[in-house]
């Protein structure tokens, strides 16, 4: 069984995606994601340029395993490194950022409107100013959370909407 890393893939259905593009290649007898892992095993005669083809053609990306040289022993340390977890630290960091902006922008689209709270006077009454205010928060927001809209339109494009592309 070849194994490959696969990148890209942010839910079970992009898993899902990925094996059911392989699975079509001529000369694959079966194919296993694991979305955990970020890993792909792939049992039968294709070659690996036309495996990793079919995998960047559904939108993701494929690399087989252990290309970076000969095999080597791998220390306890070395492995839990590997293991860590180093994306929910960054989704957390961008959360609390997107929220900033968030709670700014509804105070100065809703608040005023619904609750009644103050506005500078500036903005009373000019809705050009409050207009450019909240598109500029709006693209504050966006800017922060690109990944979602990148990887979600990329999905969009190879006709496989995923998890991304519903938060877009």
């Amino acid at each position: 069984m070849e194994q490959y890393n696969v990148t890209g893939m942010s839910c079970a259905a992009c898993s899902a995606r990925v094996e059911k593009a392989v699975a079509k290649v001529p000369g694959v007898t079966s194919c296993s994601v694991s979305l955990l892992t970020n890993s792909m095993g792939v049992e039968g005669s294709a070659a690996a340029g036309d495996i990793i083809r079919a995998v960047e053609e559904a939108g993701y990306g494929a690399a087989p395993k252990g290309a970076e040289g000969p095999a080597k022993t791998v220390s306890a340390g070395e492995a839990a490194e590997a293991l860590r977890d180093r994306e929910t630290p960054v989704l957390r960091q961008r959360l609390v950022w997107s929220l900033g902006f968030l709670l700014v922008l509804m105070y100065f689209s809703m608040g005023n409107m619904m609750w009644g709270w103050p506005a500078p006077a500036f903005f009373r009454g000019n809705h050009v100013a409050m207009g450019l205010l909240q598109l500029l928060l709006t693209m504050a927001v966006m800017v922060i959370n690109q990944k979602f809209f990148v990887s979600g339109f990329k999905s969009l494009w190879h006709r496989a909407p995923n998890m991304d592309t519903l938060v877009a």
